[in-house]
């Protein structure tokens, strides 16, 4: 569920207009960035420095974060903090 809605929130901010360095529209070309970005596959189908702009590419970067690296490290970083876990499986943790 987590990853539906944030492909879904990834969508509704890569289709504002501030999102776009031109007027051109794609859905599907953003449906698939968004996926894509919080999937964390690296996948485009169009050039991301010159389709998006700043904003968009910020938007695409917390995505990612979200997505895969920074979910896993928050769930990493919050079972480690407050979860009573032998000194072994810690290590293997890290």
């Amino acid at each position: 569920m987590f990853f539906l809605e944030l492909i879904i929130t990834g969508v509704l901010l890569l289709s504002l207009p501030a999102a776009r360095s031109f007027s051109g529209f794609s859905f599907i070309t953003i449906l698939f960035t968004s996926v894509s970005a919080v999937c964390v596959t690296g996948l485009s189908v169009v050039s991301i420095g010159e389709y998006y702009s700043k904003f968009g590419q910020i938007v695409i970067l917390i995505l990612v974060q979200l997505g895969g690296i920074g979910y896993m490290l928050v769930s990493t970083s919050i079972t480690l903090l407050f979860v009573k876990i032998a000194l072994k499986d810690r290590r293997i943790m890290i």
